[in-house]
């Protein structure tokens, strides 16, 4: 016998998709709810589901076990309500539950991320026998394979699949859940100092564009040589990045071969690795970890590959990125390999994007009725490769036309407010140019890259004591960072009528 346990709250958007997916492999539905004001119960009393009432205590762990209290079945197959068993898995579940066993068993959960473009797959106990004994702990991200291992139960890995849609949000409403169990998670820290609770609340500040807290809690949860290797990979990761947005690329290098070297197969740090080493000159390596970024990938979205954590990327992304090493490096090769993988990947898709690459490429002139169509194909995933192709194009007013057409949650970046600034330089507009600098410079202290393009500006405006104080503000900002003092004092050198 079978139980589907669940905790719900508020889900009438989803209770019916998920319930459907199971009503035909489970024998019993368990449903705690905490507090639902819509349709949810009702919808739940439509598949025969035992409710019952609990007040919600800012912990899901005691709720998922108030729910196993009233299980009865031998098995515990557990979902969230924004989640589905995939069609293709009920005939393994119903083997893997025809008899008893000290086993439980990992499922493979598919994270859908249509609006980001960052799915993610990986494999969690979801699938137990029930005893007394057995428990989730944890306030937040609670856990069940802990208690399972410390009860002598084995834990094997299965080809059961759960699509995951409750990420496939807009980053306003994934950064209210990060809100929400950013504060749970701060507590249960307190109280249980833990790695794996250290690195939940490194990914959480990371969602929330904290970039402070995560490395402070990513470089805690690290000093644990114990703790998995997907999740060091994850953490050396973000560290990686972060070193590189900083113009730091020496670290960032060194940080990027140490979570590789957790985990090989992270497609999200294997384009990191090919990004910073391009970066850095070197062409092999950001054509190898390319390469190998798309290869994993794409093993995984097969389910050829099983890990624990592993966040995908979309193949389109990989390409852009790939064609990007390609122009850069001069490989036409690789190119082709990269533009005829895109070319199959965007067959049926209406998008402008493969329309703008190949105008840009070939610098064919845009009518500007096209604009705002192919300026909306800008996105952050193929940002880097449309402005690599911006200063052998010969429009700049069209490019000014593309970038003023861009979707407004894109306007606070760096790489585009920087970009629109040297487009207004190039047309001698260099009030608008200082302006769009200056608002990089705001939003992004730490990322130096506006610091020189204002200068340059500035120099051509002749306002000198803006100048000082720019550099002077830097020369404290970026005290630790050995690149940027170094252009600093190449600057200084070259303008000695300013700093002497």
């Amino acid at each position: 016998m079978v139980t589907l346990s669940m905790i719900v709250k508020n889900e009438e958007k989803h209770l019916a998709r998920c319930l459907e997916s199971v009503k035909d492999v489970v024998d019993e539905i368990v449903i705690v709810d905490t507090g639902s004001t819509d349709t949810t119960l009702a919808i739940a009393e439509k598949y025969s589901a035992k409710i019952f009432h609990f007040e919600w205590q800012n912990n899901f762990a005691v709720a998922r076990n108030k729910a196993l209290e009233h299980s009865s079945g031998d098995w515990i197959l557990y979902l969230d309500a924004d989640e589905q068993l995939t069609e293709q898995s009920k005939r393994e579940l119903r083997t893997l539950t025809k008899q008893k066993k000290r086993e439980a068993y990992k499922c493979v959960i598919k994270n859908i991320d249509e609006i980001n473009n960052h799915p993610s797959v990986m494999t969690y106990v979801r699938l137990f026998p029930n005893h007394p004994a057995i428990r989730f702990e944890g306030s937040v991200h609670e856990q069940i394979e802990s208690c399972l291992r410390r009860n002598n139960y084995k834990i094997k890995d299965c080809s059961v699949t759960i699509n995951h849609y409750g990420y496939n949000l807009p980053k306003d409403a994934l950064q209210k859940k990060a809100k929400r169990n950013l504060e749970l998670l701060l507590q249960e820290y307190s109280k249980t100092p833990s790695s794996y609770n250290a690195f939940q609340i490194g990914q959480t500040y990371g969602v929330l564009d904290e970039k402070s807290g995560a490395e402070e809690y990513f470089t805690t949860a690290l000093q644990d040589h114990a703790m998995s290797k997907e999740y060091r990979s994850i953490a050396y990761r973000y560290l990686a990045i972060n070193h590189a947005e900083r113009q730091q690329v020496s670290a960032a290098r060194e940080l990027i071969d140490k979570s590789l070297a957790c985990d090989m197969e992270q497609p999200l740090a294997l384009m990191a690795a090919s990004k910073i080493y391009l970066r850095l000159g070197d062409a092999a390596k950001a054509e190898m970890y390319c390469k190998k970024a798309f290869a994993v990938n794409s093993d995984f979205l097969k389910g050829r590959k099983k890990s624990h954590e592993n966040i995908l990327i979309s193949e389109v992304n990989i390409c852009y990125h790939g064609l990007e090493v390609a122009l850069r490096s001069n490989k036409k090769e690789l190119f082709n390999f990269f533009y005829q993988t895109l070319l199959a990947l965007t067959s049926n898709r209406k998008s402008g994007e493969l329309e703008l690459f190949e105008h840009l490429l070939n610098n064919k002139q845009i009518e500007v009725e096209h604009l705002p169509r192919l300026g909306s194909a800008i996105t952050e995933s193929n940002m880097d490769l449309i402005f690599l192709l911006f200063p052998n194009y010969h429009y700049p007013q069209i490019k000014l036309g593309l970038l003023n057409s861009v979707n407004g949650n894109f306007k606070n970046n760096a790489e585009y407010l920087n970009t629109l600034g040297a487009l207004y330089a190039e047309i001698n507009d260099h009030t608008a140019a200082i302006a769009f600098y200056e608002r990089s410079q705001a939003i992004h202290p730490d990322n130096p890259s506006a610091l020189f393009y204002l200068v340059s500006e500035y120099l051509q405006a002749g306002l000198v004591e803006k100048i000082l104080t720019v550099v002077n503000n830097a020369e404290i900002r970026f005290a630790g960072n050995e690149t940027v003092l170094s252009h600093l004092n190449l600057l200084k050198q070259k303008l000695p009528q300013l700093f002497n």
